[in-house]
């Protein structure tokens, strides 16, 4: 495999930048900060991604790498990886290596050169796993992946398992349902049987009531109709006429306001509409504005002219002025005070300072009068003391007690004596502790002495400015006594300008003159002129006018309103009049039906009156009659709707059907009393029933569906922990086919080492267990490599790397290395170098080197198939 070209659309401070390779050894050269490190990783992330997060872009959220890969079947491959969502292919897979091994071998990058010594037990963790992952024995591998098959097989019968429980409960769930359904299906029809029995029996009952309110009527009348009062109705229907009129009769109204002849009166004097301007348009407006603000404008300057006169050059009056600070004497009264208070402060912190080194010097001198105490002639005491004690116990034990009691006096004196002889060791201590605290309390003092010195100088060097301030404020005073100005800035300033304000002036003045003379243009095109007026006098007069007219013409805009304030009146009038010829008629008609009762009065309430009481006094005999007509009506309606003895069939057949009703109820006897409003459900229900019933799910066969897929389950499991236990034996040949590549790399080794290392070395041995390099000298003295100085294991590492993509790839494997000749010497980098290019006949090599003889190296050897790059720092 070969990189042609790696992009970096954004990775790190590298944006939208391709950097080409060669085919052979391709030698990446800058500074710091030129990103060559930067590069490295892009080029790793690009082929395996998984960049450290150090690597993310500077500048936006992008995080893109892009590469072109060439195979050695001839196919050329684009890799374009967006690191913050990878999604492409392990580029390190198509050379027989994954990310992780490619990384442990192919992929060296600074700091794992810088930590090979201190941390050589991860690096050959990372050969370790790369020598395990990348697969040499294509059979092992083939079995495991094979192996693998029936961790599906045992993930489809849980699924199955769990798909059959979950059906038994669903069909448990619906058999429930189905069964609590037919109970309210049952409940439901059970309330419509109870309720077409008491619905059927109030049936019943009407018709019973029909039967005998027929016979009833039919005993009291007969075949006569009722004879009734006929007079008496005629005349009420002569009462009731009046009283309707009068009530639908209207009251006349009095209507409010001028009758229609004012109106017509007032509308013939209102005036004609005027001709002109009833209001200030907007160009007058404008210009009368533009004129005022002027006006306004040169009052306001002429009102800050410059004042008194002077001869004074302008130069001298700015410099005077600048020279002015009214503030300097309360500036240097505040620096004086702040001096005497900062000696105070020097003066009490000097007091201090001296006070508290007395007591650290007395303190100190405490401490050299103590003797130091010895703690080897206290130890040799108790020792002796120990000594003589167990040679006193060993003569008192053989009997001679006199000797005995002799050697433990002895003992106890020496005991004694050791115990004593620290003396003073307290009380030195105590003494060391106080004079510490002394001394730091001194240097303490000496601090805050400081701070007040530098406070006090910082004090002086302010009272001294604000002195100087002072000087040129009274000097600056007395010169503009001199000059007979006042000793004031923003005078001063003005008189200064002066001429610029009189140019300023004179400007505005023009401005009010050419404003003017356009308000008068305007004035006189409108008719309105007059040279002896001044333009304020104009406008007003002008505007004086425009509001009379425009009053003129408020006045005749009320026409169309007062036209139809008119024609509203006289409808008013005309509805007025019709009211009171209403109301004129329904009073003489009740005065005709109160004469026909028999009655007198000339008023509306005298007849109301009157029609009362002839009405109470007949309300009686018209209920009565109005009852023998209502009776007569109802029984000519039982007659239409069928005679006595249809009615009493109808009833019997009734009763036959409230029987049948009653015996259907009856089978629902035993159901508890239920709601009635459940009637109305009870065809949904039992439809829904026998849906339920059609479609209900089998809870054996579902059951049966469980046993099943728990059988297959334990078949399966079985299977699959025989496959682990074949799984981990053959893991267990294949880590120990493996091994065997420790010669393979001491081979290679035994190749490169002596050229590297300038003879010193001639022969290695690798380590299969742990992949741990130890070298041979000259003289035949064998060295670990990681006990060596930290270039030589840097370059033995190295080779190791190299070695093992060698040996690992299925094909050719390029190789990313940065700094690897950093800790090496003139002679032994340029032996790695050329070892690096002659490496690069067969494979493709990038080395990123920050060393300026590297580079000198490159532009010396490097052939046609190698290339060189030269880097600039990167912009922060």
């Amino acid at each position: 495999m070969r990189i042609e070209s790696v992009t970096a659309h954004a990775f790190g401070p590298l944006h939208d930048r391709t950097l080409s390779l060669a085919p052979g050894l391709t030698v990446v050269s800058g500074a710091n900060e030129s990103a060559k490190s930067s590069w490295h990783a892009a080029i790793r992330a690009a082929l395996c991604g998984d960049p450290s997060a150090r690597h993310r872009p500077w500048q936006g959220e992008s995080w893109r790498v892009a590469a072109t890969v060439s195979l050695e079947s001839g196919e050329v491959v684009a890799v374009d990886r967006d690191l913050n969502a990878d999604l492409a292919p392990d580029a390190a897979r198509w050379v027989g290596l994954d990310r992780t091994s490619f990384a442990a071998t192919a992929c060296v990058d600074q700091a794992q050169l810088l930590t090979v010594l201190d941390a050589a037990n991860g690096l050959q963790d990372h050969l370790r796993r790369a020598a395990a992952t990348a697969g040499t024995d294509g059979t092992v591998e083939q079995a495991l992946q094979r192996l693998t098959a029936p961790v599906d097989a045992l993930r489809d019968a849980r699924n199955r398992l769990r798909e059959a429980e979950t059906d038994l409960t669903a069909a448990r769930r619906e058999h429930a349902r189905y069964l609590e359904l037919s109970a309210q299906a049952r409940s439901a029809a059970a309330a419509r049987a109870r309720l077409a029995v008491q619905e059927h029996a109030e049936s019943l009952g009407a018709i019973s009531a029909r039967v005998a309110r027929l016979a009833e009527l039919q005993e009291r009348f007969g075949d006569s109709p009722p004879s009734g009062i006929a007079a008496q109705e005629e005349l009420t229907h002569v009462v009731n006429r009046a009283l309707a009129a009068w009530r639908a009769a209207p009251t006349p109204r009095v209507l409010p306001g001028p009758s229609a002849e004012a109106l017509e009166a007032e509308l013939a004097a209102l005036p004609d509409f005027p001709v002109g301007e009833t209001a200030l348009d907007d160009e007058l407006r404008l210009v009368a504005s533009a004129y005022a603000t002027a006006s306004a404008v040169a009052a306001a300057h002429h009102e800050r002219r410059p004042s008194p006169r002077t001869n004074a050059e302008p130069s001298v009056l700015r410099g005077l002025a600048t020279r002015l600070d009214p503030a300097a004497g309360g500036r240097l009264t505040t620096a004086s005070i702040d001096v005497d208070n900062a000696r105070q402060a020097q003066d009490e912190a000097a007091a201090v300072a001296a006070r508290t080194q007395v007591e650290a010097d007395v303190a100190a001198a405490h401490v050299q009068e103590i003797a130091v105490p010895n703690p080897f002639l206290r130890n040799a005491l108790l020792a002796l003391s120990c000594l003589t004690s167990l040679v006193g116990l060993l003569l008192f034990l053989t009997g001679q007690q006199l000797a005995a009691i002799g050697v433990l006096v002895a003992a106890l004196v020496a005991g004694v004596g050791g115990a004593l002889s620290r003396g003073n060791a307290e009380q030195r201590e105590t003494a060391v502790t106080f004079a510490a605290e002394r001394a730091a309390g001194a240097a303490q003092a000496r601090s805050v002495l400081f701070s007040a010195d530098r406070a006090l100088a910082e004090a002086e060097g302010q009272r001294a400015v604000a002195a100087e301030a002072a000087r040129v404020h009274d000097e600056a005073v007395a010169e503009c006594a001199s000059l007979g100005v006042p000793a004031d800035r923003e005078t001063l300033w003005r008189l200064a300008n002066r001429p610029a304000w009189e140019a300023e002036h004179a400007d505005l003045v023009s401005e009010v003159a050419r404003t003017e003379k356009a308000i008068r243009v305007e004035l006189a095109a409108r008719g309105k002129s007059d040279a002896a007026m001044t333009v304020p006098d104009l406008l007003v007069d002008y505007e004086t006018d425009c509001k009379v007219r425009a009053r003129q013409a408020s006045i005749a805009a009320q026409r169309p309103q007062l036209s139809q304030t008119l024609a509203d009146r006289r409808l008013a009038e005309a509805t007025v009049a019709e009211a009171t010829a209403a109301h004129t008629r329904a009073l003489d008609l009740l005065r005709e039906a109160v004469t026909a009762i028999g009655g007198t009065g000339d008023r509306p309430e005298d007849l109301l009156r009157a029609i009362a009481e002839w009405q109470r006094g007949w309300d009686r005999l018209l209920r009565e009659a109005e009852d023998e007509r209502n009776a007569w009506a109802e029984l000519q309606s039982l007659i239409a709707a069928g005679t006595l003895n249809d009615l009493e069939a109808t009833r019997s057949a009734a009763q036959n059907h409230h029987a049948t009703l009653l015996e259907a109820a009856a089978r629902y006897a035993a159901c508890d009393p239920v709601d009635p409003a459940l009637a109305s459900t009870a065809d949904s229900l039992a439809a829904t029933v026998a849906e339920l019933a059609r479609a209900l799910p089998s809870v054996p066969d579902a059951e049966e569906a469980v046993q099943a897929a728990t059988a297959v389950l334990t078949e399966v499991s079985a299977e699959v922990e025989a496959i682990g236990l074949a799984s981990r034996y053959l893991t267990a040949a294949r880590e120990k086919v493996h091994s065997t590549i420790a010669p393979a790399l001491e081979n290679t080794l035994r190749t490169w080492l002596p050229s590297v290392t300038d003879g010193r070395y001639v022969d290695a041995a690798v380590d299969p267990s742990t992949l741990t390099v130890r070298v041979c000298a000259a003289s035949e003295s064998w060295h670990q490599a990681s006990r060596l100085s930290l270039g030589t294991a840097e370059q033995i590492y190295l080779l190791l790397r190299v070695a093992l993509a060698q040996h690992l790839a299925t094909e050719s494997c390029p190789l990313l290395l940065d700094d690897v000749t950093v800790q090496a010497d003139d002679a032994r980098t340029r032996a790695v170098l050329d070892l690096l290019l002659q490496l690069s006949a067969d494979r493709q090599i990038v080395l990123f080197a920050q060393d300026v003889a590297v580079a000198e190296w490159a532009q010396e050897r490097l052939g046609e198939r190698d290339l060189l790059h030269q880097l600039t720092p990167v912009a922060a």
